[in-house]
């Protein structure tokens, strides 16, 4: 009905004016939920200046030229605006019609978590997880092959760290003298050293250990974590179909030609950068390759390669996406917290440097702060104070958990506010939704027959129809600009109108499903079929099952 209205408004504005061409991408309509009517557009207003007219001219000589049998009038509203009433018995015909959607068999990666493996997942990453795997199911909604992808950073200083704080551990409960430090706490620390003791016992037999004997301590203990992340993300519905190792990426040795290609283009150069604020010693002689990464916006150019020649977190980045596009993905998708936020300037720049055709994009994720009794949890992975992810996922439910990571518009601040979470009332809108829907099936289940009478069209059962055929268009909206968070405010809003239509009954019988013989109109096992498919669509892309009894 959307994409109707909007070419019969095309249609009058070239009656008005031939020479002047509007496309149907311009042209907005919005469903109305109140008496103003059922649908509105601000078309006058926003061409009014183009046509050289005032607004509510031009609203005038639309309405004079529009002509559609589906309306019962067409008023214009405001300084402007278009308001469209349908006539009533082209209500249900809106649950009948559907866009047409497209479907796109291109291949996307889209890579989410990654946490750094040296401890278990915990708050921090569940937003993006869910959003990630949301994502994923929003793409293959659409027809997408999507490969879901955890990158496990094993290199670099914070796994010296981290088998550092291990080695500390064991050294201090079974007495042996070894010159570590510590530097992350917490039980699981405990925990995982002592599973290290105990599968490497022979090696600790002196003083001082072996580098060879260090990696194979700490490649145990990051696959632990690794597997213990995977298994608890598991636990929550989320499949990777493609785990990546930083070691991996540096082993394939494609930094050299990457390097050797933005030399070409004059985006690399060889020598310092400044040095550290308060730098008191000498300066290095070893120069350091630099990537320009001013000349894209960035407030100062990155390092490469470091003074003794080992590659930057940086240049392993652009390496790893230069593997992932290699493998011929059409897009590339990372979602990435929003620590992150000041990366994306200096990682795009080098990946569109080297290929201006690439497609990449990252969707960012705020914080989340956990609430309980009103009150903020103070949480530090260095001090071993962290709210592990398993530990909320079974609190809270899996279904809560998916549900309430997007919630919110994934670049906001959320407080996941346990105490309501944990409600089954109203309050909780996924309770709600899974309440409307097992409403739905009460219906159908407890019909004796289908009859051919109609529903009493009331403002309830209107705006509900409305509602439904909105579904469409949200799905498309939520896809095409990465916000899975819109999906999970339509269904809140729908399934109110749902009881908002259920509750209408108490006080006109008219509105009930069932008849006294518990006869179920056509139309009304239409709405609700209808209804359980939206419903059943959009929790299905937030990996959450309808429940067909509460």
């Amino acid at each position: 009905m959307l994409d109707q209205i909007k070419l019969s408004l095309k249609d009058c504005l070239s009656k008005i004016d031939a020479s002047i061409d509007i496309s149907i991408d311009e042209i907005e309509v919005s469903l109305l939920f109140d008496e103003k009517g059922d649908f509105t557009t601000n078309i006058a207003l926003k061409f009014s200046k183009l046509y050289k007219q005032k607004p509510s001219d031009l609203a005038k000589s639309i309405i004079d030229n529009f002509s559609s049998k589906e309306f019962s009038k067409i008023e214009m509203a405001g300084p402007g605006f278009i308001n469209f009433f349908l006539k009533d018995q082209f209500f249900f015909n809106l649950l009948n019609s559907q866009q047409n959607r497209f479907q796109d068999q291109s291949s996307v990666n889209i890579e989410f978590v990654s946490a750094n493996p040296t401890g278990p997942l915990h708050l921090a990453h569940g937003r993006g997880a869910i959003v990630g795997d949301v994502l994923s199911n929003l793409y293959q909604f659409y027809g997408h092959n999507v490969t879901r992808e955890y990158y496990v950073n094993n290199t670099g200083n914070q796994i010296n760290e981290f088998l550092s704080s291990i080695l500390f551990h064991i050294s201090s409960k079974h007495n042996f003298n070894l010159p570590y430090q510590q530097f992350y706490k917490g039980d699981y620390i405990q925990e995982l050293a002592e599973k290290c003791f105990e599968n490497f016992k022979n090696i600790f037999k002196s003083t001082k250990l072996s580098k060879d004997e260090e990696l194979q301590i700490v490649n145990f203990a990051i696959e632990n974590l690794v597997n213990q992340s995977l298994k608890t993300l598991k636990d929550s519905g989320i499949n990777f179909d493609q785990i990546t190792y930083e070691t991996s990426i540096v082993e394939k040795k494609l930094l050299p030609e990457i390097i050797k290609e933005l030399e070409k283009k004059g985006l690399v150069y060889h020598g310092q950068l400044h040095d550290p604020k308060d730098f008191q010693g000498t300066k290095k002689d070893n120069e350091i390759t630099i990537f320009k990464s001013t000349n894209f916006g960035d407030d100062e150019d990155r390092a490469i390669t470091k003074n003794d020649g080992t590659p930057t977190y940086f240049a392993n980045d652009i390496a790893y996406h230069v593997d992932k596009y290699q493998r011929q993905y059409s897009k590339l998708i990372n979602i990435w917290g929003a620590d992150h936020l000041g990366y994306l300037k200096r990682l795009s720049s080098a990946l569109v440097s080297l290929y201006p055709e690439i497609n990449f994009s990252v969707v960012f994720c705020q914080i989340v702060n956990l609430k309980r009794d009103n009150a903020i949890q103070k949480m530090s992975k260095r001090e071993g104070t962290i709210f592990e992810l398993d530990e909320l996922v079974k609190e809270i439910g899996i279904e809560n958990y998916r549900y309430f990571m997007c919630y919110r518009k994934n670049d906001t601040h959320m407080d996941l506010d346990i105490d309501l979470i944990k409600k089954e009332n109203k309050e909780n809108p996924i309770y709600y939704i899974q309440y409307s829907f097992a409403r739905s099936q009460s219906v159908l289940e407890r019909t004796n027959k289908v009859i051919s009478s109609n529903m009493e069209l009331s403002f309830e059962l209107k705006n509900l129809i409305k509602k439904i055929h909105e579904w469409d268009l949200v799905v498309l909206n939520s896809y095409k600009r990465n916000e899975v968070h819109l999906i999970a405010h339509y269904l809140e809003s729908v399934a109110s109108m749902f009881h908002s239509l259920w509750s209408s009954a108490k006080s006109n019988p008219n509105s009930r499903f069932l008849d006294d013989e518990n006869n179920l109109s056509e139309n009304a096992q239409l709405l609700l079929k209808k209804y359980q498919s939206v419903i059943s669509e959009g929790l299905g892309i937030l990996g959450i099952k309808p429940k067909l009894k509460m």
